[in-house]
């Protein structure tokens, strides 16, 4: 199963339990994702360039919130 695919049953299952912040979080990776497949010049990302996503999204998440405490 593809990190994509893991993605998207998060979704579902995140959908099913009726988790807010979870869901929000899941298709925001979902989303940066779909970007990077349909961006010009793209053939498609494999599990590497998705785990690169999600770092730096999870990067981009901490310092929001370091900001915020400051």
């Amino acid at each position: 199963m593809t990190i994509e695919e893991q993605v998207n049953e998060g979704i579902k299952n995140a959908m099913k339990a009726k988790e807010k912040i979870r869901l929000e979080a899941l298709r925001n990776i979902k989303k940066v994702i779909l970007e990077a497949k349909t961006r010009p010049g793209a053939d498609g990302i494999d599990d590497a360039e998705c785990i690169k996503i999600i770092q730096k999204l999870a990067k981009q998440s901490m310092d929001a919130a370091e900001i915020y405490k400051q």
